[in-house]
């Protein structure tokens, strides 16, 4: 059985400050000085700490986008090894820089994803300078492993999830290039790495790491599993109901259990342990397209009435699992 916290002990929420208003207990200047007590409405401080970070990572980004569009625009007219200097230089300059700011600040590591960016744009001019000729996801690959040291260095939570992205891009180009379509080794091996980087990060999380204690990553790394298991559902009932193919072989139907097992952990897990009313809505979503997939495939296509029913069916499962986030997101003492 879940013991329920104290109210008394939590943080006061919009909702409960807003009732007491409507109760009357307090007045409107009352509450506009609870909201900013409460850290609901920003101060002037906040406000500027914002901006300059807003500011910050637009010019980092512009920067960036600036080196890529400069020499797609002057690609014919510039000397092989004067691309490869500025690429270099800039490169140079953006490590340095973040160095010197030191790691531990904001401006450190955000020069450091700078760094990382420029990384791919360094490997993708060598390649097409030297027409190397290898495939796509080599450069995917080896930018992701060039950059595991900056992730390591800065401890910054968007450059990990650079590296999460460029692995994740490398393993679907290597099987498109290198397998088979109806091989699922692809699913396979995506659906361990994204498992096993969610589940890291989330044990490292409840460890109290200060740059995973951001809502926004576990939340991308958890979204990005959930993809994964719609796609092995997808990929199996399409196996299943295809006219004139072959059975789902052994190795999809064990790719597909293990989908299940997956799913089942992670709704347990937002359930007992730590609940995320984003990701515990998302995979109240993903159960709901599991069931979906074999309730549409046994129905017929052939009736205007099939579409309309199974639009109830959505719509339906759309609500409860809505209200159910937010009766349990209240019950906790969170924001709905």
């Amino acid at each position: 059985m879940i013991e329920l916290p104290d109210p008394l002990d939590q943080a006061p929420t919009r909702d409960i400050l807003h009732h007491y208003v409507d109760e009357g207990i307090f007045n409107r200047p009352t509450m506009k000085r609870a909201l900013q007590l409460s850290g609901f409405t920003p101060t002037a401080q906040a406000w500027v700490r914002f901006f300059n970070l807003i500011l910050l990572v637009l010019g980092a980004g512009l920067a960036v986008c600036g080196v890529y569009f400069f020499f797609a625009f002057n690609w014919a007219s510039m000397h092989r090894f004067a691309k490869l200097g500025l690429v270099e230089g800039a490169l140079l300059i953006s490590i340095v820089a973040a160095l010197w700011y030191g790691l531990e600040r904001i401006q450190g590591k955000i020069l450091l994803m700078v760094s990382a960016c420029l990384v791919g744009a360094l490997m993708a001019l060598f390649g097409q300078i030297y027409q190397t000729g290898a495939d796509a996801y080599t450069l995917f690959l080896n930018w992701a492993l060039v950059i595991t040291g900056l992730a390591i260095a800065g401890n910054f939570a968007p450059l990990w999830l650079l590296w999460w992205g460029l692995w994740n891009l490398t393993i679907v180009l290597y099987y498109d290039q290198t397998s088979d379509f109806r091989n699922t080794n692809d699913l396979f091996v995506l659906l361990l790495f994204n498992a096993l980087i969610f589940a890291l990060a989330e044990g490292l999380r409840q460890r109290k790491l200060a740059w995973l204690q951001t809502n926004w990553l576990h939340r991308v790394l958890g979204l990005g599993l959930l993809w994964v298991l719609s796609l092995i559902s997808n990929n199996f009932v399409d196996t299943v109901f295809s006219y004139g193919s072959d059975k789902p072989s052994i190795a999809l139907f064990l790719l597909y259990s293990l989908a299940l097992v997956m799913l089942g952990l992670m709704g347990a897990y937002h359930y007992f342990v730590t609940f995320d009313g984003l990701l515990a809505l998302a995979s109240l979503g993903t159960i709901c397209f599991f069931v979906d997939c074999w309730l549409f495939e046994w129905l017929s296509y052939d009736s205007g009435a099939t579409f309309l029913f199974g639009g109830m069916i959505i719509l339906g499962q759309t609500v409860v699992s809505i209200l159910w986030v937010r009766q349990r997101q209240q019950l906790l003492g969170g924001h709905a």
